[in-house]
């Protein structure tokens, strides 16, 4: 009978990616308002603003707001490192008239509220920007 689960065991989990995401609980995780705090790409000028991440309709959908001015936006969630498959969210959205793009690590805070660092990239960066997101605790 060993043997037999031995066989068995290994076939039955050579298809499953154990670093296959779950969207829809990340969505659901991810969801809520947060701070953001951030440094342009190819700059020392920083702004804070808020975001707010919605799951709508199996779509995690975003909203920045930076000085007054929001840019509506989906996130998506990708994988880099090639073989490692790190897991990020990214984003492309409209701030100060131009496009940019983001890739973002998130992690648990003490209080298992999703935290987000990433950077932020325009089509000819030589340095890029960076932002926090952190949960508004309500």
């Amino acid at each position: 009978m060993l043997a037999t689960l031995l066989v068995v065991h290994p076939a039955c989990s050579s298809d499953a990616d154990p670093k296959q995401l779950d969207e829809e609980s990340l969505r659901g995780y991810m969801a809520g308002e947060y701070y953001l705090i951030g440094r342009k790409p190819d700059s020392t000028a920083t702004y804070t603003g808020h975001v707010t991440l919605r799951d709508e309709g199996g779509v995690l959908q975003v909203m920045r707001t930076i000085d007054g001015k929001t840019d509506k936006c989906a996130a998506r969630f990708d994988t880099v490192a090639s073989s490692d498959r790190i897991p990020v969210l990214r984003m492309h959205f409209h701030f100060d008239g131009k496009e940019y793009d983001a890739v973002y690590r998130w992690q648990s805070d003490p209080d298992n509220y999703p935290r987000f660092t990433g950077y932020v990239y325009l089509a000819d960066t030589k340095s890029p920007g960076l932002e926090a997101l952190f949960p508004i605790h309500q």
